[in-house]
């Protein structure tokens, strides 16, 4: 698949904690990967984002104890505008927001009771309701950490860190409704964390944050079933007795290679798929240029690649090699208060 190189962009830079400046942002980047603020908006911890594209709405989960989802306009020039919705997120610390490509729903997964929970939107890609449609609890301990939507958007699969479980919930996109349609499970104590689905729609990579590892799964698209499948350790040394903490996951727009972060250890780990994305080998594992790489995301052309470091409070940047998948830094960090997400469009 050919993608045509950009020049420039759009970065959208959530935060995270009890952390003055914690903040939605903003920015544009440039072909350098040079990244300036344009827009500061005052949110309470807004952790992870979701762009709608059909409609210029982002929605943003506010990591609070009595959790809550806004919907955030971008006016024809990109501005950033004022929260036109508010939603109370059907649970505790949402942490993960999905926006379905299709159908006007939206997911959030709620990390502090493991709760997953379904919202309508308008006309114009706003949250329609004051409280979820449907509010799915799991099982006692339950850390429900991500919603991720099938690549045909008939199914949305929900990482259940705390039962080490993937839940798979088949869509009924006229109901708006999530039925419960099988259940993956890992190893104990693995933790699964984030998913992401490999272009071919076949298989697809699970992320382990309490194993730091990551899973190859095998996806049936048309019976909706995940099975996971091999298992290969994401830090320079398997062995290291430090703490750490897998936390990011993305694949490349080209399919060609898998990215995933550690905390603690200050890493990305790049693998490249083979086998049509039926597995995986190391390429690199370098340092993220910060502390606590909580997420990183590619440009759609996929040849930046930017990383929210928490704990040291920067955004980095680095050039990716669409033949290797090496990553080497680009531009300078942007310091930015407890960044915890990057959506770059």
């Amino acid at each position: 698949m050919n993608h045509t190189p950009q020049t420039s962009g759009r970065l959208i830079i959530g935060g995270s904690g009890p952390v003055p400046g914690v903040a939605l942002r903003l920015a544009r980047y440039d072909a350098s990967g040079a990244v300036t603020v344009e827009r500061t908006l005052p949110l309470p911890e807004p952790t992870y984002v979701a762009f709608d594209a059909r409609h210029g709405m982002l929605h943003a989960v506010l990591e609070e104890e009595t959790g809550r989802v806004a919907s955030v306009p971008l006016g024809d020039d990109h501005d950033l505008g004022e929260p036109v919705a508010e939603a109370a997120s059907g649970g505790a610390l949402p942490c993960h927001v999905a926006v379905h490509p299709d159908a006007p729903f939206v997911f959030v997964a709620n990390y502090g009771d493991g709760v997953l929970s379904v919202f309508p939107t308008g006309p114009d890609g706003r949250i329609t309701a004051t409280e979820p449609v449907q509010a799915i609890a799991h099982l006692p301990g339950s850390h429900a950490h991500m919603a991720a939507i099938s690549p045909d958007g008939r199914f949305v699969l929900c990482t259940d860190l705390g039962a080490d479980r993937v839940h798979v919930y088949a869509f009924d996109a006229l109901k708006g409704r999530l039925d419960l349609h099988g259940t993956a499970r890992v190893p104990d104590g693995r933790g699964p964390r984030h998913l992401a689905f490999h272009p071919s729609g076949r298989h697809a990579y699970l992320i382990n944050e309490l194993s730091c590892t990551l899973i190859v799964c095998a996806w049936d698209a048309e019976s909706g079933t995940l099975e996971p499948g091999a298992e290969l350790p994401t830090r320079r040394d398997a062995a290291n007795p430090a703490v750490n903490f897998s936390a990011a996951l993305r694949v490349s727009p080209d399919g060609a290679h898998v990215y995933s972060t550690d905390r603690g250890d200050d890493t990305i780990a790049v693998h490249a798929t083979v086998a049509g994305g039926a597995a995986l080998e190391p390429v690199e594992v370098v340092s993220c240029g910060g502390a606590w790489p909580r997420d990183i995301a590619l440009t759609p052309d996929g040849r930046l690649l930017f990383c929210a470091n928490q704990r040291s409070g920067t955004v980095t940047v680095f050039r990716r090699d669409p033949a290797s998948g090496r990553l080497t830094p680009a531009a300078a960090p942007l310091a930015v208060p407890a960044p915890s997400s990057v959506l770059p469009f």
